[in-house]
């Protein structure tokens, strides 16, 4: 499938307005390929040109190196628009920016070595499961990691793993040294192609290793903080609940001389004001985030998880409603997203960043301790 006729190539004069206008475009054609992407649980190659040809996945980098440096609300509301068309590849664009971490971590000649175009696809998993032993001027890396999102298609991975001395770091190396385990058969985000990988013995030199900092101890922009990084996955169930109301709408004013029962009205604007609440709730604590980091301050932790978790249980609960809203219909995923729309939000919603266990967190912030956790 041809998702959008686009350049080739993402040039190097794009703005935050030109990658946002790039990406509604090209997120208006997905709904096509969905069952496709679906099906053969990869995105497409075609589709993958079109994601980069958006430059969304160069905007968190400087523009000395072709990048836009979009704020953080700007690539949270460009994931939201991905997820609308299609929620896989929402997620592996959104784990695909975690490539700004390495640019911040590594010199830069040894950035500019491992990603010679600023559109290369990363899959990234951060928990350190692998393990080193010193070799030479490096490491020799064994492990296995899971829910590597988009690794079928990545150009380029980032591992945590334990140096031989305990401390956690993250390797940079080639995707098609990772041995691709066939895991990911899910509820939903099947797109996404989250395989377990694993490699063997694979030398890392030093230089193509880092350890994560603590966001705010040096002089990184604002959009490069790791904690920033983050927070742009609650764009996912926002554009997932906007396509199920739209879907549901769809299907329910074609029948609204019959409908079903005469609730029918009046649930469906119950889903447009979950939707509604958890996109004011999201976008208005991450403005409020942004604007305090650029004037120099400390945003109160654990207030965007909250609304990133709320998100997703309210879309969830938007979408379920929707689904019996609409009765039958919702089974036929020929016809209608929603089934798909529903699955993919179980599935997102079991992520640790947006798990019930940021309930816990942020309520024991509140009362006074300190949680070590990083989604928070």
């Amino acid at each position: 499938m041809t998702a959008i006729e686009l350049p080739t190539r993402a040039g190097t004069d794009l703005t935050a307005a030109s990658v946002m206008a790039r990406v509604r475009a090209y997120a208006a054609g997905l709904p096509a390929g969905a069952p496709e992407i679906e099906r053969t649980g990869r995105i497409p190659a075609d589709v993958l040109d079109g994601l980069k040809a958006t430059g969304l996945l160069r905007a968190a980098l400087p523009p000395a190196l072709g990048g836009v440096e979009m704020t953080v609300p700007e690539l949270t509301r460009a994931v939201d628009l991905l997820a609308e068309g299609d929620a896989s590849v929402a997620w592996c664009a959104a784990v695909a920016l975690n490539a700004a971490l390495a640019q911040v971590s590594l010199p830069a000649d040894v950035f500019a070595e491992l990603f010679p175009e600023p559109d290369l696809v990363t899959a990234t998993v951060l928990p350190p499961t692998g393990r080193s032993v010193r070799r030479g001027d490096g490491h020799l890396l064994t492990g296995r990691w899971t829910h590597a999102s988009g690794i079928s298609h990545a150009d380029r991975v980032m591992a945590g793993f334990l140096t031989p001395d305990g401390t956690p770091a993250i390797a940079v190396f080639d995707a098609a040294h990772a041995r691709v385990l066939d895991t990911w058969h899910t509820t939903g985000l099947r797109g996404t192609g989250s395989h377990d990988f694993e490699v063997a013995g694979l030398f890392v030199p030093d230089r193509h290793t880092f350890r994560l900092v603590p966001s705010g101890t040096r002089r990184e922009p604002l959009h490069l903080r790791a904690d920033n990084l983050a927070l742009k996955m609650a764009g996912v169930p926002l554009g997932i609940g906007r396509a199920a109301l739209k879907a549901a709408r769809d299907i329910l004013s074609a029948r609204r001389a019959a409908l079903p029962r005469p609730g029918v009205p009046a649930d469906l604007a119950h889903a447009e004001s979950l939707i509604g609440a958890a996109d004011a709730y999201v976008y208005a604590t991450l403005e409020k985030a942004w604007a305090a980091q650029a004037a120099g301050l400390t945003p109160e932790r654990g207030t965007a998880a909250l609304a990133r978790r709320f998100a997703h249980r309210a879309c969830r609960e938007a979408v379920q409603l929707l689904y019996d809203t609409v009765g039958t219909a919702a089974v036929y995923t020929e016809h209608t997203p929603l089934d798909r729309c529903l699955r993919d939000l179980i599935t997102a919603s079991r992520h640790v960043a947006s798990s019930e266990k940021i309930l816990d967190g942020v309520g024991d912030l509140r009362l006074g301790g300190d949680p070590a956790s990083p989604h928070l």
